[in-house]
């Protein structure tokens, strides 16, 4: 059966399955992970709830058994345990099976590698990815006589002290938890019990056809639950985390959405506290945010949004926060290198724990008037094409842009951006202003560039922005 070539993204590896994302894949995948790194000998293996989890599971595990690998299995476990075991434990390198926040029917692979001889610890991406692919489709298999073993080991205690060890809280806190049936499931509530904390979680059992809501606390629809109960419960803090537990949601006292730049600005703040030095946020970051870091004197990067991605720049840089507003945040002043939702959390959390009302806290915030984050369906073998075109139109337009990741096109009293999704068939947009009036300006000006460099904008993207549709 012929291997998907689409199931490679930038950074790793999605497909639904079994129409692209198969055991035979799987088994593929895991047999040119063991060529390309031979010298990697105990690997952890990690998956998701989903349905076809297991099936994947054992395809990989057959295929690195017989490579001569020693297989560490933790089960069911989100990534801040998959990543923790690999950095804590010094692993050799690690398999994580699932499709993060996409839909039931998807799954995915994240391939992670320390390299003999480095310290870093770090995801399969870029140029080994292709290797991987490459090696995948030309179904290449390590030829060892010693077969390998799979051992069963569980971290979750050590990892509740070493998080619960590094963590502050000025009071103990009221908690609403919403895991989503992922993988997270009671992990959070024993973290935040341990410090001292009450807490309640909504659906921390595992079933991977969720079916109360998908695990995508980016998504408000997802939220309604934990909003009601924060409420209900009176409740200090909420936190919903998405499948693998690499991105949370948190939830005000009022039962409000903190939206991610609120999240990134007091995280970023707090960072600054402990050390001056630089940020790295992703391309939505709001205009708000980059002024009051510029009036401190801190420099900021733009990166491509991944986690893997930040994490480059803050070494690059030697800083001291990174993250996306998209609920992805990186502490390297208190913890391991890794994208991981619980700390996260934590942190948020210490934040929370200095003020009565946390909720007047989150008002007390610098804001602008931004857009909701508008999702364009576009095929996968064109998006990147279509955001090349638009870099080049706006370079012999000669408009001020940032190029780092798509296009963010700067404007007098706020900035459009257009970037092509990683992991989906689809191109992402967002839009900001100083004002209402500036924001409505910038989103006509940007949908009309939009459309002649071939992004499908349609009537639903209008509508979704409250504007009246405008043909070209």
């Amino acid at each position: 059966m012929k291997i998907d070539p689409y199931i490679f993204r930038a950074y790793d590896i999605r497909g639904k399955y079994p129409q692209e994302l198969d055991t035979d894949a799987a088994y593929w995948i895991a047999a040119a992970f063991a060529v390309l790194y031979p010298k990697t000998k105990k690997i952890i293996l990690a998956r998701d709830p989903r349905l076809s989890s297991p099936f994947l599971f054992e395809a990989i595990v057959d295929a690195l058994v017989k490579a001569g690998k020693e297989i560490i299995d933790i089960g069911i476990a989100p990534d801040p345990l998959f990543y923790f075991a690999i950095f804590h434990y010094k692993f050799d390198g690690g398999i994580m099976i699932s499709g993060s926040h996409n839909p039931k029917e998807y799954n995915g692979l994240t391939l992670h590698i320390r390299k003999p001889g480095e310290e870093i610890s770090e995801d399969v991406i870029g140029e080994d990815l292709e290797k991987i692919k490459e090696l995948t489709i030309q179904r290449e298999e390590l030829q060892t006589e010693k077969k390998g073993k799979i051992i069963s080991f569980n971290p979750e205690n050590e990892y509740i002290d070493y998080v619960a060890n590094k963590i502050s809280l000025k009071k103990p806190l009221k908690i609403i938890l919403d895991s989503g049936n992922g993988a997270c499931g009671y992990l959070p509530e024993k973290v935040f019990k341990k410090l001292g904390c009450q807490v309640k979680t909504l659906y921390g059992e595992y079933d991977g056809n969720f079916p109360n809501h998908l695990p995508d606390p980016y998504k408000e629809k997802n939220l309604e639950d934990i909003r009601k109960e924060v409420i209900k419960e009176k409740a200090d803090i909420g936190f919903a985390y998405d499948t693998d537990g690499d991105r949370v949601g948190v939830i005000d006292n009022k039962g409000r959405l903190v939206n991610g730049d609120f999240c990134l600005l007091m995280l970023a703040r707090q960072a600054l506290k402990k050390k001056k030095g630089s940020i790295v946020h992703d391309m939505r970051v709001s205009k708000a945010f980059l002024d009051e870091m510029e009036s401190q004197g801190v420099k900021t990067y733009f990166s491509v949004s991944h986690h893997s991605a930040i994490i480059k720049k803050i070494i690059e840089n030697n800083s001291v926060f990174g993250g996306e507003i998209t609920l992805h945040f990186l502490f390297p002043l208190d913890y391991y290198l890794c994208d991981e939702a619980i700390f996260a959390s934590l942190k948020i959390s210490e934040v929370a724990s200095k003020y009565k009302d946390f909720a007047e806290h989150i008002d007390s915030l610098p804001r602008y008037c931004v857009s909701p984050e508008v999702f364009i369906d576009t095929d996968d073998d064109k998006k990147f094409g279509i955001i090349d075109n638009l870099q080049q139109y706006l370079r012999k337009n000669n408009y001020d842009f940032i190029d780092v990741d798509g296009a963010r096109i700067n404007f007098k009293n706020g900035w459009a951006l257009a970037r092509a999704a990683n992991t989906t068939p689809i191109i992402k947009c967002r839009f900001e202003g100083k004002t209402k009036k500036d924001l409505i300006e910038i989103e006509k000006k940007a949908l009309k560039i939009f459309q002649k460099v071939g992004i499908p904008i349609t009537k639903k993207v209008y509508q979704e922005l409250g504007l009246e549709f405008q043909k070209l």
